[in-house]
């Protein structure tokens, strides 16, 4: 009890006695003490030091914003049965007035949406003051109850539209996990990657929302409204247990001679600029806006009303049986934002070889062409079994394509957020692409109402071939544009090493030679390749022949002197001064040399690097 009374009093800074006894004691013995005593590390800096914390904590995200997109698209297959009264569903609202069976359809998912995006604006940047997880964990509470609440205001159209509506500024909460993301996340690669699953998530989201509703078809249309309070409840619970609101005091490593390079030298950290650049800001938030317009052409016109038409409407018109059913046609709806999850896969290579830019210009081409590719299937062709076929497969083959472009404004958006405006700016995207989902269904479906379908889905393309022209010039942006490939390890500078003297290395300047082989040390302590110079022409050193030969003269005796140190060391066998074998010894040579990662000594490796020969003789 004593020894355990004496180490408390050792951590209090106001003790007399552990006053004296830090100067009675030595620094080796005070290390000593503090380690016996118990220390409780802050849960943010487990972000940085667990890697399980780290990834529990963005599982947790993950699934909230899945949650949260299944709430906002729960019902909604159901809501051409709801505002239909003559369905023969109890549950249809008795009347949509001033709306029509397509307006009111389109109107009920507007409200919700129309809130989500308003509410955008001003949670991404209540998030970079408030923080994340606060603001998470309030918005999941509300739209928990929200969805009790909705279930209780079914009876009446404009009731269940205003409750839509209010509930509607608490299901926004992508800009707080996508902030969330370039908060714990500064490697280039890995934040566009989980940006892309984030995103992913959402879009799933909002097609497991319709799978449930197709699911409990039989239940009542607004039973799936409980599950999604209860999904709601399951994920407030497990952000509170395992999100961890990141910490803006980073702790850095500091940079010493001897430990001086990661073991992924390729890792690109991110340099966040101080003011956000606002031409280029609403380029992209512009091109948003163009892109999820043009995207209701494609979804969900082509589905409703063109293939619902084309294939059930005008069989049953005529008493005859469709080429698609109901349910087939709810199946295909839900389903098809399912293919977002190899669009997430397949974006980190496309990203490579076009950039983040020329990816968004793909996709919006991709969803012009799609578009146009089931405009004429769907109004051209004969309505066949085939046919129907062919419509199915080019939506589903080509929709992971048309997803790219929604993939891509987050990463392009956090490449020019500054720090404290990475909410902001995430805000900003998901507004405009929650205000581009509301009002272009609806203002479509009034088009198609007054025109035609047909002419719906070719304003559709216009907008997409808009959106690929206002993204293009972010091609020739140095963030977003294509990448140059990089030389390989051997010929460039690499993270963390001085690069006055490794590009001198480079260009074939004379660098000492005892720099030299501590760099290829150090290379070889990570498994990496040493730095070939480049040889220069004699055209460039005739001029200074004289200083050449000094240098290359320092530089033969120091590989002489280390030539015959080899050479003793390996004469003098296993029985020398040396703590390693002979094969040990060649082996480590051989790395520093090559640069070849060695697995078996790593050890032996590490042991040399923290103490190194001594490459020089006293006597010379």
């Amino acid at each position: 009890m004593a020894d355990e009374e004496e180490a408390v009093e050792l951590v209090g800074s106001g003790n007399q006695d552990a006053t004296a006894e830090k100067g009675t004691s030595t620094l080796y013995e005070r290390f000593d003490q503090w380690r016996t005593h118990r220390y409780i590390l802050p849960r943010q800096y487990k972000l940085q030091t667990e890697e399980d914390t780290r990834k529990y904590s963005l599982w947790s995200v993950n699934f909230m914003i899945t949650c949260s997109a299944i709430n906002t698209k729960m019902l909604n297959p159901n809501f051409a049965i709801m505002c239909n009264p003559y369905s023969g569903n109890d549950e249809s609202f008795p009347d949509t007035s001033p709306f029509g069976f397509n307006s009111a359809t389109y109107f009920l998912p507007m409200c919700t949406l129309i809130g989500v995006a308003i509410a955008s604006i001003f949670i991404g940047t209540l998030s970079d003051r408030l923080g994340r997880k606060i603001l998470m964990l309030v918005l999941g509470w509300i739209s928990a109850i929200g969805s009790i609440v909705k279930y209780f205001t079914r009876q009446t159209f404009w009731g269940f539209c205003i409750s839509n509506f209010i509930f509607g500024f608490f299901l926004g909460n992508l800009p707080i996990g996508m902030a969330y993301i370039g908060d714990i996340e500064h490697n280039k690669k890995k934040k566009e990657l989980l940006l892309g699953m984030l995103v992913g998530c959402f879009v799933l989201g909002n097609s497991g929302g319709g799978i449930i509703a197709v699911l409990m078809a039989d239940v009542g249309l607004f039973a799936p409204l409980w599950v999604g309070a209860g999904l709601m409840v399951i994920a407030n619970i497990l952000s509170h247990q395992y999100m961890i609101e990141p910490t803006k005091d980073v702790v850095e490593t500091p940079v010493d001679i001897e430990d001086k390079f990661t073991l992924n030298e390729d890792d690109e950290e991110i340099v966040r600029p101080e003011l956000i650049d606002q031409k280029t800001l609403w380029n992209i938030v512009g091109g948003a806006l163009l892109d999820n317009i043009g995207s209701t052409g494609l979804f969900p016109l082509c589905l409703s009303p063109l293939a619902l038409q084309a294939y059930y409407g005008q069989f049953v018109a005529v008493g005859e049986d469709p080429i698609m059913s109901v349910l087939a046609y709810q199946w295909l709806s839900v389903c098809v934002a399912l293919l977002v999850i190899p669009s997430t896969q397949m974006t980190p290579w496309f990203f490579e070889r076009l950039g983040v830019a020329g990816v968004c210009v793909f996709g919006n081409s991709c969803t012009a062409i799609v578009t146009g590719l089931l405009l004429m299937i769907g109004a051209a062709f004969p309505a066949t079994n085939l046919s129907f076929g062919f419509f199915v497969f080019v939506m589903y083959a080509g929709f992971p394509f048309t997803v790219f472009s929604q993939l891509t404004t987050g990463p392009m958006l956090d490449a020019i957020a500054p720090e404290d405006k990475i909410g902001f700016v995430q805000g900003l995207n998901n507004a405009s692409m929650n205000f581009g989902m509301a009002l272009a269904p609806w203002l479509f479906g009034l088009l198609a109402d007054a025109t035609s379908t047909q002419a719906a889905i070719i304003t559709g393309i216009c907008f997409s071939i808009g959106a690929a022209l206002a993204n293009a010039p972010l091609m020739r942006h140095p963030l977003m544009g294509k990448q140059a490939p990089k030389p390989p390890p051997q010929k460039r500078i690499l993270k963390g090493e001085d690069e006055e003297i490794v590009q001198k290395m480079l260009s074939g300047s004379y660098v000492d030679p005892e720099l030299t082989l501590e760099i290829a040390k150090h290379r070889a302590k990570n498994g990496l390749p040493t730095v070939v110079p480049r040889v220069r022409p004699y055209a460039e050193e005739k001029e200074n022949l004289s200083i050449l030969a000094k240098e290359a003269s320092e530089t033969f005796e120091f590989r002489r002197e280390l030539a015959d140190r080899i050479l003793a060391a390996l004469s003098n066998g296993e029985g020398s001064e040396s703590e390693f074998s002979k094969e040990e010894f060649v082996q480590f040579l051989n790395t520093v040399t090559r640069g070849e990662s060695v697995s078996q000594d790593q050890e032996l490796i590490q042991h040399t690097v923290n103490s190194p020969l001594q490459l020089r003789s006293p006597n010379r």
